[in-house]
Formats: structure tokens, sequence, C-alpha cells
């Protein structure tokens, strides 16, 4: 027995809903020329979302080191924004390991064992 296929918009909903589910997707990284081979995550869920802005350090994370490298600015980095929308990418964490795997959303292949279509 085959089970439906599922839009990617209700892929993205069911990862989202916090409940890890498994997942299938194609590899490729562009920078380093590889991929091409299948991912799988067995229990995967959307990672969270962090503002990605300048912000005033806290007490606990303020050390005479920081205070010198920061003297300048009054700001701790924080990574840059990765503009998940433009290039159509999210983050899965792997809730068995905690790891964060990032995924081009169209090559998402199956969620939940169901065929992702667009």
């Amino acid at each position: 027995m085959q089970t439906a296929p599922i839009r990617l918009k209700d892929a993205l909903d069911l990862l989202d809903s916090g409940t890890p589910v498994a997942v299938r997707f194609v590899k490729c990284n562009r920078r380093q020329r590889t991929g091409g081979d299948f991912g799988e995550l067995p229990a995967a869920r959307l990672g969270r979302k962090k503002s990605a802005v300048l912000r005033l350090p806290t007490a606990e994370e303020e050390t005479e080191a920081d205070r010198a490298d920061c003297a300048a600015d009054g700001l701790v980095p924080v990574p840059k924004d990765p503009q998940h929308w433009r290039n159509a990418t999210r983050n899965l964490v792997d809730t068995r390991t905690g790891n964060l795997v990032k995924v081009h959303l169209y090559l998402l292949v199956f969620v939940a064992g169901r065929k992702v279509i667009i």
C-alpha cells in the first residue's frame, strides 16, 4: 500500500509542529561540489528561530577579554542571518543528537514516510 503524497507547505507545517518525524533529502554542497546522495534523519524537526542582530552583552557573558575586545563598540557579534527565505533552506534538528542540518526545501524527498510534492 502506498501512502498519499504530501505538499511541501504541509510538510513544513508538520516539521514545525515540534513532533519529531523521519526526513529523507538529497545532499548538495555547491561550495565543495559534493552531494547527490540521500541523507536521512529518523527524528527531525525545524530548528528554533533566533534573531540575528547585535545586542549588548549580559553580565554572565562579559569577561575581562570581552570587555577589552568590545570596548570600542560595546556590542557582542552574533552569527549573521542565514536568510532562509531567500535561499529556500531550513535548519533541521536531529532530535537524537541535537545536531543542526541545513536542508534546501526543494531537495526534501520524504517527510514522515510520505513523498513531498511541490
